[in-house]
C-alpha cells in the first residue's frame, strides 16, 4: 500500500498505511474491522459506497464516515476518490492478470492453492516497493546486532532470518517468548540494535512492551505482517505489510511474508557485495573444517 497510495490532505503527503498507524490507539473494533477490509480489498473500497462497505463488513454506515474523517478526510466521498484516483488508475496490469490465471486454473486443491498464492504474490508490489526492501536490509546490516522475534505461524520464518544475517556475520539473537527469558535478553538491547518481528493475525506475546523498551533504547524496530500490521499499536519504525492469499478467517499460507523475508535477504547481500561473499565463503570454509 505504501508503495502506491499516497494521498495529500493540504500540504502534507502520506500513505494509507501511516495514516491508519497514527490513527491505530484510537480506532474501535468496528473501525479496525473497516480498515481490514479496505486494506484487503482497496480497489472495492474504491468503487463502492460507504453503505456498501458497511453493509459488507456489518458495521454502520456512520462508522464509515468516521473513520474516514479520522484518516483526515472531509468525509467517505474523498476517501474514496483518493483510492479510486490512485488505485485503479494504475493497477490494470495486475486486474488483467488475476483475470487470465482464473480462466486457467484446473479446478483441484492444488491448483486453488497456486492460483491463491499467485494472486497475493502478484499484489505484493501494492503494498511494498523496492525502497522499503532496499531500506530494511541497509537498516539490517548496519546494525550492531539483530534481534529476531516471531512465534506460532511465524517462527519458520524468524530462524530462516536468524540463519540468514547469520551467515553475513551479523551478531542475531532468537527472542525467546518466555517473559523472563526474553528480558534477560534485550537488558542489554541499545542505540545501534534492530528487532525484527512478525505479526500475522495477531501481534506475538510481549509485542507491545517489546516496541517501548526498544524505542526507549533507541533501538530500530522492523515488523513483517499480514494485512492488520496498520492496526499494530504501538507501531514499528518500519513496517513491510502485505496481506497474505487464502481466506482471512481460515487456512493461511507464509509464501508471501517469506517472500518478503527472501527479498530482505537478497538486498542485504547487495549492501555489501564483496563483503557478504567473503562470508559466505569463510563459513564454507569453517563448514570443511567442522565435519
Amino acid at each position: 500500500m505504501q508503495a502506491c497510495l499516497q494521498f495529500t490532505t493540504g500540504k502534507i503527503e502520506m500513505s494509507l498505511i501511516d495514516k491508519i498507524s497514527g490513527q491505530a490507539p484510537s480506532l474501535t473494533p468496528s473501525e479496525r474491522r473497516l480498515v481490514e477490509t479496505v486494506i484487503d480489498r482497496p480497489k472495492a473500497a474504491a468503487l463502492g459506497t460507504a453503505l456498501e462497505l458497511a453493509r459488507a463488513v456489518g458495521v454502520h454506515e456512520a462508522t464509515a464516515s468516521r473513520l474516514a474523517k479520522k484518516l483526515g478526510f472531509d468525509g467517505y466521498a474523498s476517501f474514496r476518490d483518493a483510492l479510486r484516483e490512485e488505485f485503479i488508475a494504475t493497477h490494470e496490469t495486475a486486474t488483467r492478470f488475476e483475470k487470465t490465471i482464473t480462466t486457467s486454473t484446473p479446478e483441484t486443491i492444488l491448483g486453488k492453492l497456486a492460483l491463491d498464492e499467485a494472486q497475493a504474490l502478484g499484489r505484493i508490489e501494492e503494498f511494498i516497493d523496492a525502497d522499503q526492501i532496499a531500506e530494511v536490509a541497509g537498516l539490517l546490516m548496519g546494525a550492531r546486532r539483530i534481534f529476531v522475534y516471531g512465534y506460532g505461524n511465524a517462527e519458520v520464518l524468524s530462524l530462516m532470518m536468524v540463519k540468514r544475517f547469520r551467515r553475513f556475520g551479523k551478531d542475531v539473537q532468537h527472542l525467546v517468548p518466555d517473559p523472563r527469558g526474553l528480558a534477560e535478553q534485550l537488558l542489554g538491547i541499545g542505540a545501534g540494535d534492530v528487532v525484527l518481528s512478525f505479526a500475522f493475525r495477531r501481534p506475538p506475546r510481549g509485542y507491545a512492551a517489546l516496541m517501548e523498551v526498544a524505542k526507549e533504547t533507541g533501538a530500530k524496530t522492523i515488523m513483517i505482517s499480514g494485512k492488520s500490521g496498520a492496526l499494530l499499536a504501538p507501531g514499528p519504525d518500519h513496517l513491510l505489510a502485505a496481506p497474505r492469499s487464502g481466506d482471512p478467517d481460515a487456512f493461511q499460507t507464509l509464501i508471501v511474508p517469506m517472500t518478503v523475508c527472501n527479498a530482505i535477504v537478497i538486498a542485504a547481500g547487495l549492501t555489501a557485495k564483496k563483503e557478504t561473499l567473503k562470508k559466505l565463503d569463510r563459513l564454507g570454509q569453517l563448514i570443511e573444517r567442522f565435519e
